[in-house]
């Protein structure tokens, strides 16, 4: 697990990954495509930091009420989450 910097969480489509790479090694999962341009291994979960204030910001900005979809790019409910609660 390594940290990152993001300025934005929330996608202009309303999608919402804290997490990119996922410990579960699934040999069929889409997330491991390289048209996603992850730069560290898959299993090698990377964490966006301070990700609630982040998304909250962006919430407080946006026009108008949306769906959010969570977890394309990673189970947002991973063994890091037990110790991070991002997804909470």
């Amino acid at each position: 697990m390594h940290f990152a910097d993001y300025k934005t969480i929330l996608s202009p489509q309303g999608g919402m990954n804290i997490y990119r790479g996922c410990t579960h090694g699934c040999i069929y999962c889409d997330s491991r495509s390289k048209c996603y341009q992850m730069d560290h291994d898959f299993e090698d979960v990377e964490v966006k930091r301070d990700a609630p204030r982040i998304l909250e910001e962006q919430l407080q900005r946006r026009r108008r009420p949306c769906m959010i979809a969570t977890g394309s790019m990673s189970d947002p409910y991973n063994h890091h989450e037990e110790e991070l609660k991002y997804t909470r």
